[in-house]
């Protein structure tokens, strides 16, 4: 390694260090959902109980934001292919329509509470009014799901549990159509 090398790759080092810093800190404050273990470089959903890895060799920038329609402060970490958020609710990230089609009703960034919540509605829908054949409603509500869980996956969280009941409802789904 060449002295100039040297000397940037501890600037790379320093400049990383100062990433998990402020994930740290943003992590602390009273009222974030969202636990940030330094040693392991994982982030854990309070909610879900959900962990995901931040690998601070890819990590390029954390910067702290606004949200324009709460007002709530979030912290977005930007990795080389990947793109999170640290917010009041949990960890945010993009929703993947590759295997549900485009779902106009999810917003641009969603978390495990959005799954939970469009979840409970769906199987309401399924389960409290039986005696009613599902309508298309149901099913936007399970490819909603689906684009949540297949987001999550893109960014590294385990959704196995997640797909089993999911496949689970979505034969109940076929059964009764």
């Amino acid at each position: 390694m060449t002295a100039l090398e040297c000397v940037m790759s501890t600037a790379d080092q320093s400049s990383r260090a100062a990433l998990l810093a402020r994930i740290e800190a943003f992590c602390a404050r009273p009222g974030t959902s969202v636990l940030f273990d330094r040693e392991s470089a994982s982030l854990l959903d309070v909610y879900s109980s959900k962990t995901v890895s931040i690998d601070p060799q890819q990590l390029v920038r954390v910067e702290e934001r606004v949200d324009a329609q709460t007002g709530q402060p979030y912290l977005r970490l930007d990795h080389a292919s990947r793109q999170l958020a640290i917010t009041a609710a949990g960890i945010a990230f993009a929703p993947d329509f590759r295997n549900s089609g485009s779902v106009s009703e999810l917003p641009q960034a969603v978390c495990f509470r959005d799954f939970r919540s469009l979840l409970e509605r769906f199987k309401h829908q399924i389960y409290g009014h039986s005696e009613q054949p599902p309508d298309r409603d149901a099913v936007e509500l399970l490819m909603m799901c689906i684009a949540i869980l297949d987001g999550a996956r893109a960014q590294g969280f385990d959704v196995g549990g997640e797909e089993k009941e999911l496949e689970w409802h979505l034969s109940e789904l076929e059964r009764r159509r």
